[in-house]
């Protein structure tokens, strides 16, 4: 799961539109490795979630499944592909999982990330300012999003990767990956709000 995903999960796992630790914990969960020290006050519960989600994601059948749909130069990618993609399905069907609109959502979370902006560590900050900027969250109904998040991730990543072309891959295999995010969504949605 990516930004969207990990947002919404975090206030459905504290049951409130502004449960501000884990919020801030879900972006915080891609910047924060290692061990877990108290450092990082009361966000900390929000990366423990993050890591939570990102296990339970990595092994569900439904995401091997997928995966092993994948041609094989692109399975080693296949996680960060099926993150982004996750988010486009999730905004395609926002209405069966979150009883407010994705804007009204979106501009919160970003008012949350804004609030505690100075706090953020400088990589979780850029990311932050980002997301605002460019409301990747309330744009990721759009799929030139998702083919533009991909490729510059894999600008980012050191090694040679076909994550430029990846958004083809996934676009063929939609109407599958979207079956599957269905079946997934609402187990990912039972077991964070369980303790």
């Amino acid at each position: 799961m990516n930004y969207l995903a990990h947002f919404h999960l975090a206030c459905h796992a504290a049951g409130s539109d502004d449960p501000h630790p884990l919020v801030i914990g879900g972006l915080l969960g891609d910047f924060v490795k290692g061990p877990l020290r108290g450092e990082w006050r009361d966000w900390e519960a929000g990366i423990v979630l993050h890591r939570r989600i990102d296990a339970l994601t990595d092994s569900h059948p439904e995401v091997i499944a997928l995966l092993n749909t994948l041609p094989a130069n692109y399975r080693r990618y296949g996680g960060i592909m099926l993150d982004v993609c996750f988010d486009y399905c999730l905004s395609q069907h926002w209405g069966n999982f979150h009883h407010t609109t994705l804007p009204h959502f979106c501009a919160q979370m970003y008012q949350r990330l804004e609030a505690e902006h100075p706090a953020l560590p400088p990589k979780a900050r850029q990311q932050a300012q980002r997301l605002q900027r460019y409301d990747v969250l309330g744009n990721m109904d759009n799929w030139q999003t998702v083919a533009n998040m991909l490729a510059r991730i894999g600008q980012r990543l050191r090694r040679d990767n076909p994550l430029d072309s990846s958004a083809a891959v996934l676009a063929e295999r939609l109407p599958i990956i979207e079956q599957h995010f269905l079946r997934l969504y609402p187990e990912l949605m039972d077991t964070v709000r369980q303790p």
